[in-house]
């Protein structure tokens, strides 16, 4: 594993200089790096590495850029049938670019108008990824999960998205082809995304719909795959309260349709010092002919800790029921997380 790790060190630099060159060459007005390395290791036998180098800032007449790479292994005896580190980087021992786009945002009569063009993550629910890959879950929601029928974190688009509205309610709108990253690649085509989000005080609200080709080999998985989706978060006084309910259907076939749903509680009180408590409650049903449907239910409690410094900890406690394929019942799962900035 050191090996690999040294091999991604060696790649991932190139994003970061790609990106200085590019806001150089654009007379950039500011420029940002993040880097993180990451290790982690399960009691359902599986193990990981990563790393990830982000560089973003503002280049001319008011466009922003965003550059992400990122690198990732697993080892271990459970990796097909673990879910485990899968919260928003792929994990297949390759250094990729994961995000690369510009985007322009306009206030005309006090509206919002903005223009991202290059490649993003797909815009359904709660879909960026610091609300996936900084909380303190180590674990992708059941219904974001690579190969689980719904939709995925990995789920990338090559495209151009629109969002206009006002700041408490606007819509975001995507077209584009799939440049998926992890196990589930949708097949080449036309994707489209709506999402309406809007606010009032602690409370955020969307809707979503998504329509896409699947990511199911074409000899069984005809037609399109198609999902709708409402999510919301409420936040108060260090405690937040966020959630996702989906239905759709991941291609067209007689009775084949996904359910799903999770509520995420993660609270830092004052008292609490580094520590951010988290818990996950979750459900996905799977409807098909028989064998092939998967029912599961899932509830996941844990912490994140920020040590003094660049370091955090991650630890979650994992129980599992249903005939969704799975390691074990009840899992342990740690990370630890160095970071770097420049700004």
């Amino acid at each position: 594993m050191a090996l690999n790790i040294m091999r991604a060190m060696r790649t991932l630099p190139a994003v970061l200089m790609a990106s200085a060159i590019i806001g150089s060459s654009a007379n950039a007005q500011s420029i940002s790096a993040e880097i993180d390395f990451s290790a982690g290791a399960s009691s359902a036998d599986v193990q990981a590495a990563a790393t990830q180098v982000r560089v973003f800032g503002d280049a001319i007449a008011g466009i922003q850029y965003y550059v992400e790479g990122a690198w990732g292994r697993r080892s271990g005896d459970h990796l097909t049938i673990s879910d485990v580190f899968g919260t928003a980087y792929p994990y297949d021992d390759r250094a990729k670019l994961i995000e690369a786009y510009g985007e322009r945002y306009f206030r005309p009569g006090g509206a919002l108008l903005g223009i991202r063009a290059g490649r993003f993550r797909t815009p359904f629910g709660i879909y960026s990824r610091s609300d996936h890959a900084y909380t303190g879950f180590l674990r992708a929601p059941l219904i974001r999960y690579d190969g689980y029928f719904a939709v995925s974190n990995n789920y990338l688009e090559h495209g151009v998205q629109v969002t206009a509205g006002i700041p408490q309610l606007f819509i975001e709108s995507s077209v584009g082809t799939p440049h998926d990253m992890g196990m589930a690649k949708r097949r080449d085509g036309i994707d489209t995304v709506v999402r309406v989000q809007g606010f009032h005080g602690p409370f955020i609200a969307g809707a979503s719909y998504s329509n896409s080709n699947p990511y199911l080999p074409a000899r069984f998985a005809r037609g399109r795959a198609a999902f709708t989706g409402v999510d919301f978060r409420w936040t108060y006084a260090g405690v937040q309260v966020r959630g996702e309910w989906l239905t759709g259907h991941p291609f067209v076939g007689t009775n084949v349709s996904t359910d799903g749903w999770y509520v995420d509680g993660i609270v830092h009180r004052p008292g609490m010092g580094p520590v951010t408590a988290v818990l996950r409650i979750e459900s996905m049903d799977y409807a098909a002919q028989p064998p092939r449907a998967r029912h599961a239910d899932r509830v996941v409690t844990g912490a994140r800790v920020r040590l003094p410094g660049p370091v955090t900890l991650q630890l979650n406690f994992t129980h599992q029921t249903g005939d969704l394929e799975r390691a074990k019942d009840n899992s342990l799962d740690f990370g630890a997380t160095y970071s770097f900035r420049y700004r």
